[in-house]
């Protein structure tokens, strides 16, 4: 005897699924909107991948290499705002000729976040391990989301106690 080898399942018109589809998306939209506005506990990470916080890259950094220049010597990782505020902003033009007079190599004029040009007017923030540079408002929204890497280059946004000495490499 045993089981028998017809699967006994139901099928659902097309139209119905998608239906299905869009009402579950539609719940997922609605209970992260008013958890961002904190009128509501966020759902749990286990009911949907979008709900899983995002992770922990100074934790990660120093789990992959403790003994390598990518741990930080200083602990937990810094908040934004100390970010920004070890990342000056200049004008693009400044950057521009500190680098020229410096010998570097030819600096890219395209933001890698945005994709939008860097001209001579702009507000840009130099990076301090890779020396890329971004506008101040796309490196300002990353860091505020909790990245801790060069959006290009994924190489630490300040450079660590170890590496204070050390100059950044121009390579593009």
């Amino acid at each position: 005897m045993g089981f028998p080898s017809v699967c006994y399942c139901v099928i659902l018109p097309q139209p119905l699924i998608l239906v299905l589809q869009l009402l579950d998306f539609l719940r997922h939209a609605v209970l992260l909107c008013l958890s961002s506005l904190g009128l509501a506990a966020p759902p749990a990470a286990d009911d949907h991948p979008a709900y899983a916080p995002p992770p922990d890259l100074w934790a990660v950094a120093e789990a992959a290499a403790p003994s390598s220049s990518l741990s930080l010597a200083s602990g937990p990782a810094p908040a934004p705002a100390a970010i920004k505020a070890r990342l000056p902003a200049v004008r693009y033009a400044d950057l521009k000729s500190r680098r020229c007079a410096a010998g570097a190599a030819a600096a890219s004029t395209c933001c890698a976040v945005c994709l939008g040009a860097l001209e001579a007017r702009h507000r840009v923030r130099e990076l301090g391990n890779c020396a890329h540079a971004f506008h101040k408002a796309c490196i300002d929204k990353w860091v505020d989301k909790g990245q801790a890497t060069c959006p290009l280059c994924r190489a630490l946004l300040l450079p660590t106690d170890a590496d204070a000495g050390k100059l950044p490499s121009f390579s593009f």
